[in-house]
């Protein structure tokens, strides 16, 4: 795990994916209280503990995400890789949870534009179904929850970054929350729901811009 500045910079490299969540969200508090906003970025098989530390500092602190999305990055040693970042600061900004619902409400057949992502489905399987979705319809909703939030995310950037979709495809939104647990009512666990449409260029904020160039340089 390393920090460095942008404001401050916490980077989960893939070898931190076994790190305790608390131990996380103990740097993303710390860095509020000392700068006022902080910047998680999480690495291939990190994704899911920079999903679960984001989620939890934003339910017991007065801490917001105003800023996420996903991307492809070449880094120096690991090569090709999935990340999330996200910019978190003390000050209320957009509503993602309504984002998503207008999203949703958009779509003319939700349940069939949408692809749930498990551990038991191969990529290459949920490949073909999403391509066959995007064949049919322009919006295609791609779910996951706990360790499968890997999976959607490689999912989502491998048809973004036009390697095999017929048609251009870009992120329209990306939205963080929580679920609770089947198995254990009394837990939550992280989830996401990523939007995909037809048409679309992926565009990202200069400040996430320049967070995603600083962490792809290794500096």
């Amino acid at each position: 795990m390393s920090q460095e500045d942008t404001g401050k910079v916490i980077i989960l490299q893939p070898s931190d994916a076994t790190a305790k969540i608390t131990d996380v969200v103990e740097g993303i508090i710390s860095g509020i209280m000392e700068n006022g906003e902080v910047n998680v970025v999480g690495l291939s098989d990190s994704i899911f503990l920079a999903c679960s530390a984001l989620n939890m500092a934003t339910e017991i602190a007065k801490v917001y995400i105003d800023d996420i999305d996903i991307a492809s990055l070449n880094m120096p040693v690991i090569g090709k890789v999935s990340a999330v970042s996200a910019h978190l600061s003390q000050k209320h900004a957009g509503d993602y949870s309504a984002l998503s619902e207008k999203e949703d409400k958009s779509m003319t057949e939700v349940t069939e534009q949408t692809i749930s992502v498990s551990r038991s489905a191969t990529m290459e399987r949920l490949l073909t179904i999403t391509l066959l979705r995007l064949a049919k319809y322009d919006e295609i909703k791609i779910v996951a929850a706990g360790g499968s939030i890997n999976d959607a995310i490689s999912l989502a950037l491998k048809l973004a970054n036009g390697q095999i979709s017929k048609d251009a495809v870009g992120i329209k939104l990306f939205y963080l929350h929580s679920i609770i647990m089947r198995n254990d009512p009394t837990k939550s666990i992280a989830a996401v729901s990523i939007y995909l449409h037809k048409g679309l260029t992926t565009r990202y904020t200069k400040r996430q811009s320049a967070v995603l160039k600083k962490v792809e340089s290794g500096i």
